[in-house]
């Protein structure tokens, strides 16, 4: 696996260097592997990033299936990870 190298939706860096040095030193914590986007982890295996679309449905799906007794936002966001995924807004 190796590191992305698109930075921008059209595969260029910012005009403004400290923004382009930026999304270079986040980019580092980001893999494509096999056509799919993963985030690295320290003590977890790679979590594959999906939309908030997708991430509000998997919380959906969570919440209904393991939290059916109401648990809270946070032990349910961690949750989220634990199984793998990742969305920024998580």
């Amino acid at each position: 696996m190796e590191p992305i190298r698109v930075y921008l939706a059209d595969g260029t860096l910012p005009e403004d260097p400290k923004e382009a040095e930026k999304v270079k030193k986040r980019s580092n914590w980001f893999i494509l592997c096999e056509g799919i986007l993963y985030k690295r982890s320290f003590a977890r295996p790679h979590l594959r990033c999906v939309t908030p679309a997708d991430g509000k449905r998997i919380l959906e799906e969570l919440y209904e299936g393991i939290f059916s007794s109401h648990a809270g936002s946070r032990a349910l966001a961690i949750t989220a990870i634990r199984t793998g995924y990742y969305w920024p807004s998580l």
